[in-house]
């Protein structure tokens, strides 16, 4: 790897190299932005393209390196994920010199929003002009359809804060992030390369009471929760499923205590409003999310599977693309549902 020092050395060009030997000059004005272990620049040939390099601290040291090393192969030999379009999976090595080792690789950019701009009805009204309650539901869905098509290659998504995941104007979904996931380590399940990242708001609340489960490897039911959690602040409008009326509370805090609002058996309650807003849920959907965040806050073995996810925002979609009324696809409905 050459490096050329720019002035007082902040400004660098860095020359890289693909699996063929071809050079690549990234230059400061490429540089898109920092993470925890690496930089992230714009492919100066391909505007469709980043490129991920780790940082020189992370290049010197050789633990480190390898467990990145191993991880990228991990990762390049899933071939369904390397070629999603909706995943920021690694396709290409990135070398150091011509039949170098790999200090980077090539992945997918996104455009659009992120998806925490689907939280608000105002804010989807701004972004999205057009959108309604049914739209957010099918992005919803899509988000669903990712994650099930990594779980059938044992990848798990450990942290599910909402600004790793891209939403464009069409509804689709791009995932971004994704060498923090949880990868199976040389095909093995139950051997995987391991990260501690996690969005509290998001997480299982067993994670949030004991930390040390954060270093061992997650499981399943923990994805299903939080997978859970997601989508219905994305059905609700931006509202955590453990929002309570006279709460001061921060999000994660009310997440570990466990009460429902929408369960009856959980003695809390929702805002009039968010009251409104849930009315118009079919009621297998609540069903569902009560036995997830009743129930299932305690018990991860009686958590109802991502499948079962996935069917009740199918039966959602249809119930509002066949309905005549207004408020059952409006983000912001003026009146509850009657039950009959």
């Amino acid at each position: 790897m050459d490096w050329q020092r720019q002035g007082a050395g902040i400004d660098r060009t860095i020359t890289v190299y693909d699996p063929h030997g071809k050079p690549l000059k990234l230059t400061a004005n490429d540089r898109l932005t920092d993470g925890g272990e690496g930089v992230i620049y714009n492919c100066p040939l391909n505007r469709s393209i980043l490129i991920k390099i780790c940082k020189p601290e992370v290049m010197g040291n050789a633990p480190a390196m390898n467990r990145f090393r191993s991880r990228l192969q991990a990762m390049l030999g899933l071939a369904e994920c390397t070629n999603s379009p909706f995943l920021a999976w690694p396709r290409m090595k990135v070398l150091d010199k011509p039949n170098g080792q790999p200090i980077g690789f090539v992945m997918n950019k996104f455009s659009g929003r992120k998806l925490r701009a689907l939280f608000c009805a105002d804010q989807v009204t701004k972004f999205f002009p057009g959108w309604d309650r049914l739209s957010v539901a099918r992005v919803a869905l899509n988000l669903v359809d990712a994650i099930r098509m990594l779980a059938r290659y044992h990848v798990l998504v450990n942290d599910f804060n909402p600004d790793n995941f891209m939403v464009t104007p069409s509804g689709e979904i791009g995932l971004i992030d994704c060498d923090s996931y949880q990868i199976p380590a040389g095909g093995w399940v139950r051997k995987a390369f391991l990260t501690s990242l996690h969005f509290p708001d998001y997480a299982a609340p067993e994670l949030l009471k004991d930390k040390k489960l954060l270093d061992q490897p997650r499981t399943p039911e923990q994805v299903r929760f939080s997978l859970a959690v997601l989508v219905y602040s994305l059905v609700m409008c931006g509202l955590h499923p453990y929002a309570r009326l006279g709460s001061s509370k921060e999000q994660w805090q009310n997440l570990i205590e466990g009460k429902f609002p929408l369960d009856p058996r959980s003695g809390a309650r929702m805002a009039p409003y968010w009251e409104t807003v849930a009315s118009w849920m079919p009621d297998s959907l609540v069903d569902y999310f009560v036995r997830m965040f009743g129930p299932g806050h305690s018990d991860p073995a009686v958590r109802p599977s991502v499948t079962e996810l996935h069917s009740e925002l199918e039966n959602f979609i249809a119930v509002m693309e066949r309905s005549r009324i207004a408020d059952q696809r409006a983000l912001k409905p003026s009146k509850k549902k009657r039950k009959r």
